[in-house]
């Protein structure tokens, strides 16, 4: 059965996993720091990879190395589309993780959505009940708030990503733990409430990335957790195009 190599390469972290094209499977999951190690290629036998990035500098280096292997890559946005309807005002500015996203998320729900996906940036992507991107919303990472804490401010430490035992805290470390928890929490509420009001409707709100489940107590517009979604996107964009 043909395997694939799927890669998904963001700000912070790279993802790779290998997916039998036929039934879907991923196996063989690794996250490796973008900019370091990503270069280094889960070893099986496979001679395609298919790669959603939002590193440009990363693309070429990374090709290269898979050359090396004996596997031919194909780098979504380029050398294949996002098969989804893109009614941003400029496509060109969405980013395919969003848009691989917006489509593996309608492909399982097949309704309107909002996605939020908790990695670098926080992102919210909204899919209409016709499976169309309509668009979305940008804010920071919880773990890029918390190290903006860190290094704009003379007192404040650098803290490891934590719950907080209360959301009022006794103590620094704890007072910016449930800062950055609960206040990204009350952040994804407000966006999904108002996102609601303006369609008139409730989409269903799933979450992925790498902060997801983390965030799960806190935002409770979450229906369910989709750790792969992206994955599955990268997946279908290529069984799309290639396998058609």
């Amino acid at each position: 059965m043909k395997k694939i190599l799927l890669i998904d390469i963001g700000n912070t972290s790279t993802l790779f996993a290998y997916a039998e094209v036929k039934t879907r499977k991923l196996s063989k999951l690794s996250r490796r720091i973008t900019g370091k190690a990503h270069f280094t290629i889960p070893k099986e036998k496979t001679d395609t990879a298919v790669i959603a990035s939002v590193v440009p500098a990363a693309n070429g280096p990374l090709k290269k190395a898979l050359a090396k292997k004996g596997i031919r890559s194909y780098f979504l946005g380029k050398d294949i589309p996002v098969p989804i309807k893109n009614l941003y005002r400029n496509p060109r500015q969405v980013g395919v993780d969003r848009l691989v996203n917006a489509l593996a998320g309608f492909e399982k729900y097949k309704r309107e959505l909002i996605i939020i996906d908790f990695g670098t940036a926080t992102t919210f992507d909204v899919v209409s009940g016709h499976g169309e991107y309509l668009g979305g919303v940008i804010a920071p990472g919880i773990k890029l708030s918390l190290d903006a804490l860190f290094q704009k401010t003379a007192l404040l430490p650098r803290i490891k990503l934590e719950h907080p035992s209360h959301v009022i805290g006794r103590q620094t470390v704890d007072s910016i733990r449930s800062g950055c928890s609960f206040g990204m929490g009350g952040l994804c509420d407000r966006v999904v409430d108002e996102i609601s009001h303006m369609l008139k409707s409730k989409p269903m709100v799933i979450a992925t990335g790498g902060y997801a489940s983390f965030m799960k107590r806190y935002c409770r517009s979450i229906r369910k957790i989709e750790p792969n979604l992206t994955l599955l996107g990268i997946l279908s964009s290529y069984q799309k195009k290639i396998l058609t």
